[in-house]
């Protein structure tokens, strides 16, 4: 939140979206106001500019993943940043993840956007070519950043519960003065942008002037996403205490009205799980929306296994996530089975394979990666996985870093939305508000269908959930199924705060592997440490510098002034 000034600046933005035309802004220039707002060119810029605060969970927390502040992974490096928000560093002096004011900004340019550049006519500019296409894109414009708006302030309520609600820009002065609107308004006000923006963007983004260059711009079906994820979020214990079944009925209906459109949409299941995270998982018909990083090596770096060149392994997966992947026949994995215990890997979904590399994985190459202790990935060797994992999930293994062979880039796209999280969106609706097996007036789908067309994705193939599941019995299940769906895409982490569950988290295991004399293994699971769960963590703590500039924030329920 700052004063606007009449000078605009256009952050390049070209390492940031590599390989998406249309946020490819050039090199940072100063504009006049008066001068932007002349120039279509100029004000399609300041449209660029609201898309620019989007998140790349790849990059994380500092490089991090955050699911390393989760039970799903741990980060390698005790002295990364992402370690406060279990290690109990984490204050409103020492904040992690703290983007209050980075969204803030992000909040700030669309407003002004909104107040500055709509009603737009460009008169000097009709007589040159492809006007027209032009002006129906810089129509378009309004729409999409109504949308980033509310996007960005669903990541502000998620982490901050209670915060400013602004919606014109604002001096110093008066944001200094800005009241905290409830957590509850605010998610309603991201739900009712959507609504609205929905209704006049369109179908397939591609149908704007600029056809495929358009890929990764707002469409109906990301508006439609996101009223799918505020609604579920809205529903959900932390935002609902008082268990209102109403709400997981409206968000049901609002993930619905997105299934119910999906092949108008262009959107489907992937067949093949793998593609949803390689280098043009952008052309996924499952992907929704995705933040282009362009064409990078540093993923790869930073999560080979140690013992391949440059590899850091910095995500190690633990083991309770590992546990969390059923046998091929749909029982769940159990450690007291002397025969699963023997041979932890075999016929398992095969979703744990495409997401995790165990011992006896050949990753990045051919040749099998050994993380039993003494093997050429694991301990002792210094800064080995601490949890007997690595990631595979969105790295290229064809990025090499071996002496004599070419390091090539590849693209890599950060999913913000995909069309099985809006069916398992539907499933806990559904099953929350009717029950597993019930329809209901214009939602003629079951939860238990729904999650089982995730599971049927041809190259995952899971078998499907029964009917007459008790309800708390089918949530249970349907809230794994969406943990190993979904892992490392950004929402175990929110999950677990609301739905009120950090307690899940405490316990932090491993496996542990030894080689015996004749050659075999030995897989053990063991304890890697405790976590101190407590319930502040639902909510960030707004730093002390935010406080001081704002006094009528008021902090988060058990955090320090």
């Amino acid at each position: 939140m700052k004063h606007i000034k009449i000078t605009i600046l256009f952050v390049g933005t070209i390492g940031l979206f590599t390989g998406c035309d249309f946020l490819n802004t050039g090199e940072s220039t100063y504009y006049d106001k008066n001068e932007t707002l002349y120039d279509p060119a100029k004000v399609a810029q300041l449209c660029t500019q609201v898309y620019s605060y989007l998140p790349n969970g790849l990059d994380g927390i500092s490089g991090a993943m955050q699911d390393a502040a989760t039970d799903d992974a741990v980060h390698v490096y005790p002295t990364a940043t992402v370690q406060r928000f279990v290690n109990g560093g984490w204050s409103p002096n020492n904040t992690v993840d703290d983007v209050f004011a980075n969204y803030y900004k992000a909040v700030h340019d669309a407003n002004f956007y909104l107040e500055n550049c709509l009603g737009l006519t460009f008169d000097d500019w009709k007589n040159t070519d492809d006007f027209q296409d032009t002006y129906a894109a810089y129509l378009n414009q309004r729409h999409e950043v109504r949308f980033l708006r509310a996007f960005y302030y669903f990541e502000l309520v998620k982490r901050y519960g209670n915060v400013p609600l602004i919606t014109k820009t604002l001096t110093k002065e008066e944001a200094a003065r800005a009241q905290p609107a409830s957590a509850e308004k605010v998610l309603q006000f991201v739900i009712d942008e959507c609504t609205d923006v929905a209704q006049a963007l369109p179908d397939k983004p591609t149908a704007l002037p600029g056809g495929p260059a358009n890929m990764q711009r707002v469409s109906k079906g990301v508006a439609l996403a996101l009223k799918s994820r505020a609604t579920l979020y809205l529903a959900s214990p932390l935002f609902n205490p008082s268990a209102d079944v109403a709400r997981w009925q409206t968000a049901a209906a609002a993930a619905y009205e997105l299934i119910s459109q999906a092949a108008a949409f262009g959107y489907a299941l992937d067949n093949d799980y793998q593609n949803l995270f390689g280098a043009i998982n952008n052309q996924s018909p499952e992907v929704i929306l995705c933040r282009p990083e362009g064409k990078t090596t540093h993923f790869e770096a930073a999560n080979y296994p140690i013992g391949v060149e440059r590899g850091s392994g910095n995500t190690c997966p633990t083991e309770n996530l590992v546990s969390a992947y059923e046998m091929k026949d749909g029982t769940p994995f159990d450690w007291n089975n002397a025969a699963q215990a023997a041979d932890p890997y075999k016929n398992r979904d095969p979703r744990l394979q495409m997401t995790i590399v165990c011992n006896g994985s050949k990753w990045p190459g051919a040749v099998p990666v050994e993380t039993f202790f003494g093997g050429k990935n694991g301990q002792p060797l210094r800064n080995a996985t601490t949890t007997g994992y690595y990631l595979k999930k969105y790295l290229n293994n064809k990025v090499t870093f071996e002496a004599g062979k070419t390091t090539n880039s590849f693209d890599h796209n950060w999913i913000l939305f995909r069309y099985a999280e809006i069916l398992l969106n539907y499933a806990e609706a559904m099953a929350e508000a009717y029950g597993p097996d019930q329809t209901a007036a214009g939602l003629p789908l079951t939860a238990r269908e729904a999650v089982n067309m995730v599971r049927a994705r041809k190259n995952v193939a899971m078998p499907p959930y029964p009917t007459g599941m008790p309800q708390a019995a089918f949530l249970a299940r349907l809230r794994n199924e969406r943990r190993v769906e979904l892992a490392f895409e950004g929402h175990r982490f929110w999950d677990l705060r609301r739905l009120k569950a950090l307690d899940e988290m405490k316990d932090i295991y491993k496996v542990s592997i030894e080689k015996r004399d004749d050659g075999t293994l030995a897989y053990t699971r063991e304890k890697l440490c405790t976590y101190a769960v407590t319930d502040k963590l639902y909510f960030y703590p707004f730093s002390n510098a935010e406080l001081h500039k704002n006094g009528h924030l008021i902090q988060n329920p058990g955090w320090a002034q």
